[in-house]
């Protein structure tokens, strides 16, 4: 079969002929219909992430159809009522499943944890092995090319916002930093609170004049922290940063409320310097992933037509050239790789 394969950091992918995996014990082989191009694809590529295994596969946003399975994965593939054909999203936290994380429902925190796309082969190719069925959340209708970036685009937002759930007092004011990929779910997700005010900061236009069909009650060009407070009335009570630079984190820092919350999500590397006086008692946390629960949710959603998200198709051998046009900030939704039948 066909992958596109990162085989040192800064070179660009390989598209390769490797052998087609088999499973064995509790895996399941999925036939890839899309794998989505994520940002962390792109910083992996050029050795920005730590805990990664090379030579490697790229790609964690997987949609596709289960295809057969070790001899130890049937009764659990009973138990999560699937069976081979059937369409599924790959959800990419894999731990070890023993751990006080795992056991919490939080396999995409577990230390020890190995997932596609960052320390096992991932989707950028016509199939993958999935290391257990409980990995596999059933897509019913929903097509799997499209489906397929909500397994991070959807579900990573999904998580921060749920986490932000206390600062959604009526009359909340919140910012969101970026609205790419991850920035245009989450902006859906907020508009479904009730009483609440939301800012945009985004500079590509094409971006902004999407943010506001959305749902943001404004589009600024960037977080400066007078524009952002002058956009909503006052200072906000919650800023999401999907950027995640030292400039933008920096500028988060500075507009939030006493008492507020940064929720970084984004991956550019910045960082913000923590003291008693440069934060007076405001909230700063990361958020991970999403996890198995919350990926099932967005499911939910987007098979209840509560979500949208647009799709821009590109073959398997172009995922280079994906990977270069994200960087070069052209892509105004979710690129995604589609191989095509295994063979």
């Amino acid at each position: 079969m066909r992958a596109a394969r990162l085989h040192a950091a800064g070179e660009p992918l390989r598209i390769e002929t490797v052998p087609l995996p088999e499973p064995k014990g509790t895996q399941v082989r999925v036939r890839v219909a899309g794998c989505g191009v994520c940002h962390t694809d792109l910083h992996i590529a050029r050795g920005e992430v730590t805990r990664v295994e090379l030579p490697l596969t790229l790609g964690h946003e997987v949609g596709g159809w289960i295809d057969t399975a070790g001899s130890e994965a049937t009764d659990a593939l009973d138990q999560v009522g699937l069976a081979s054909g059937d369409a599924v999203l790959v959800f990419g936290g894999w731990g070890c499943g023993a751990c006080t994380d795992c056991l919490a429902g939080e396999e995409q925190r577990c230390p020890t944890g190995r997932s596609p796309g960052f320390q096992l082969d991932g989707g950028y190719a016509e199939a993958l092995l999935v290391q257990h069925p409980r990995h596999l959340v059933a897509l019913g209708d929903l097509d799997p090319v499209r489906a397929a970036p909500l397994a991070d685009a959807g579900v990573t937002p999904y998580r921060a916002v749920r986490r932000a759930e206390p600062w959604f007092e009526p009359g909340a004011r919140v910012a969101v930093i970026g609205a790419g990929g991850l920035g245009q779910f989450a902006i859906q997700y907020l508009r479904g609170r009730p009483n609440l005010r939301m800012v945009v900061a985004e500079p590509n236009p094409e971006r902004s004049v999407l943010a506001l069909k959305l749902g943001a009650d404004a589009v600024i060009a960037a977080a400066e922290p007078g524009s952002v407070r002058d956009a909503l009335g006052g200072a906000p009570d919650v800023i999401f940063d999907f950027v995640g630079s030292a400039a933008t984190l920096a500028q988060a820092s500075a507009a939030v409320a006493s008492d507020g919350l940064v929720m970084l999500v984004g991956e550019a590397g910045g960082r913000l310097a923590f003291g008693f006086n440069a934060q007076p008692e405001t909230w700063l946390t990361t958020t991970v992933w999403g996890s198995l629960a919350d990926l099932r949710a967005v499911v939910e959603l987007a098979s209840r037509g509560a979500i949208d998200w647009s799709v821009e198709t590109m073959p398997l051998p172009d995922a280079q050239r994906a990977l270069d046009r994200l960087a070069g900030g052209t892509v105004a939704g979710r690129l995604v790789l589609v191989p095509g039948r295994t063979k």
